[in-house]
């Protein structure tokens, strides 16, 4: 790879399609050696099965596998009462270009390793 691959996906592109075109549109663009970076997020099942395909597709000599941040805030919900956290983006690469990712309250910070990939 020669350089880092990044596509961007909002989240009106993704509001029609099935968990699964999600989850095979992401793995298929990883596999190639992009990092996505998605406005909002999966559902807790659409990442828990994310996570179990990627598991299924791992091939040590050419995919070993994502790395799945989010970067999440605070919203205030009924008369402010509660709070819920929501996903504002989610940034999902392949393991071994994702080597140091750095998470705050309000920045996610990744350092990708192009010479392993």
């Amino acid at each position: 790879m020669e350089g880092l691959k990044m596509d961007f996906i909002s989240s009106e592109a993704l509001e029609n399609a099935t968990s699964m075109e999600k989850i095979y549109m992401i793995i298929d663009k990883v596999k190639n050696g992009a990092v996505v970076v998605m406005e909002g997020g999966l559902t807790p099942s659409e990442r828990a099965e994310l996570i179990e395909t990627t598991m299924r597709e791992i091939d040590i000599e050419n995919f070993v596998g994502i790395d799945v941040h989010t970067l999440e805030k605070d919203s205030a919900s009924f008369f402010g009462l509660s709070k819920k956290r929501t996903v504002v983006i989610t940034i999902i690469g392949p393991a071994n270009v994702m080597k140091t990712v750095k998470k705050q309250s309000n920045l996610l910070s990744m350092v990708a390793d192009l010479g392993s990939s």
